[in-house]
């Protein structure tokens, strides 16, 4: 997603030449479009569409918008058009969808719309505004030139969109090697970036419909962006609702202008016993959770509203934490974690009863948690194992906690590293035995953000006990 760089001096000369005569293309063409449009007001909008910098959800939480677009030319000098979506996964309930975002999804195609002029001329005025905000390097790496061609783009559609059915035909698949497939369900609650390449069609240059980004999958899960600004954007202003929280420091409203992407600004509400996570567009709703600043609107001066929202942080002195102990077998046994902390290598005994070196998987990090098991009473002996003793979970047993800040949907129980300095450990006589464990976690698990749990289960499911990793 970086920027596209004339590679020899040759090249940039013709860039620069043919430039000069799309500037003249786009000048008569304009004329032209202009001579053929009425002077009739804009007909009811039609909210339904989507269009550039707006949000789509599909397949139910998986939120995306186009927030970059641009044309270059290739080798061959067939116009390539370029485009930057922002994705993310946002799952708020217990059903986590698990598709995949690949490549093979996207298509350009065309549906009916009324407006002034054929694609190419739209087309030619964001290549002439991609050489020369290239040129100037005001691009900084964005794929993004629409506001060069903004007075344009608004003036390119003339009423909302009549109907969105394919022109037959009429579509474009995307450049298979244009970003590598990912799952966002796997980070749930980040954004992903990625970028979408397309190589024109004489076809879709001469026609008189418009271009639409189309998302599908074999489930026909179909959603469509069109590839214009909305039209009859207005300024407009953003107000900020703390939510009964107090600010880190004043925030101050944000008068927006028309086709601008808005940064949220970075500050952190504050309120007792509970985490600031997101802004939202409506109060106390997750679901409402705002990624960057982009509103439409038709009418002056009209103002928009930003709801901090919080989750409540647990409350340790309910549940066991480190240094606690848990008690199997009418206090036979008190276990207890003594510390825990993080290595990206480790060592461990295997089961030739060798030490080896293990390197955590790239982006994964292995935590280590020293047990204290204190055996007080006789009787009740027990063998440590893989297979059931120990799990890491985001679930405390007999208590709901998905309600707290750091409860994670989709966390998967982890078992911990096979490791023969402690599995096959009798527990007999009375006394103190103390191991290590290691689980392999995402390196982006802060314990701080993320609930975690050591769920112990020497005596079968219904004697399972936790402990918080806190």
């Amino acid at each position: 997603m970086g920027i596209y760089l004339m590679k020899t001096q040759v090249i940039k000369s013709c860039l620069i030449a043919i430039s000069m005569f799309l500037i003249v293309f786009l000048l008569v063409s304009c004329s032209f479009s202009a001579g053929e449009s009425t002077t009739e007001e804009y007909v009811e909008h039609n909210t339904g569409n989507i269009y550039l910098y707006e949000e789509i959800i599909f397949a139910d939480e998986i939120y995306m918008k186009c927030i970059g677009i641009k044309v270059v030319y290739d080798e061959e000098g067939n116009y390539v058009l370029k485009l930057q979506l922002q994705i993310e996964q946002w799952t708020t309930d217990f059903n986590v969808n698990q598709q995949t975002i690949s490549p093979e999804m996207f298509e350009l195609r065309m549906v009916d719309m009324n407006r002034r002029s054929a694609t190419s001329v739209f087309i030619e005025s964001l290549a002439k505004a991609t050489i020369s905000v290239a040129a100037s390097t005001v691009i900084g790496g964005e794929v993004n030139v629409i506001e060069e061609t903004l007075d344009f783009a608004s003036d390119y559609i003339s009423s909302s969109i009549e109907n969105s059915e394919l022109d037959e035909g009429m579509s474009i698949s995307a450049h298979e090697d244009s970003f590598v497939e990912f799952d966002p369900y796997e980070i749930n609650g980040e954004l992903t970036f990625v970028e979408l390449s397309f190589t024109l069609t004489d076809d879709f240059l001469s026609s008189t419909k418009t271009m639409v980004l189309s998302l599908d999958t074999a489930n026909r899960i179909e959603r469509n962006i069109f590839l214009v600004l909305r039209p009859n954007t207005e300024a407009y202003l953003v107000n900020f609702d703390l939510n009964g929280g107090s600010p880190d420091t004043d925030i101050d409203s944000m008068n927006m202008q028309p086709g601008v992407i808005g940064n949220i600004p970075d500050l952190t509400p504050k309120k007792q016993g509970y985490q600031f996570v997101y802004w939202t567009t409506e109060k106390d709703n997750p679901a409402t959770k705002i990624r960057n600043i982009y509103f439409y609107s038709y009418e002056e001066n009209e103002s928009f509203t930003l709801y901090a929202y919080y989750q409540e942080e647990i409350p340790l002195a309910e549940y066991v934490n480190i240094g606690e102990p848990i008690v199997f077998k009418g206090g036979t046994y008190e276990i207890s974690i003594e510390s825990i902390f993080f290595e990206i290598n480790i060592d461990v005994l295997n089961e030739d009863e060798e030490m080896v070196e293990l390197e955590a998987t790239e982006g994964k990090i292995f935590l280590g948690v020293n047990i204290n098991i204190d055996k007080v009473l006789e009787g009740e002996k027990h063998t440590l194992d893989n297979d059931d003793d120990f799990y890491l979970e985001n679930d405390y047993v007999g208590e709901g906690v998905s309600d707290y800040y750091g409860y994670i949907k989709g966390f998967e129980s982890l078992k911990p590293i096979d490791d023969y300095t402690w599995i096959g450990l009798e527990i007999i006589d009375i006394g103190e035995y103390q191991i290590t464990i290691y689980f392999e976690v995402p390196e982006e698990y802060n314990l701080t953000e993320v609930l975690m749990f050591l769920e112990v289960d020497f005596f079968r499911l219904g004697y399972a006990k936790s402990i918080l990793l806190q």
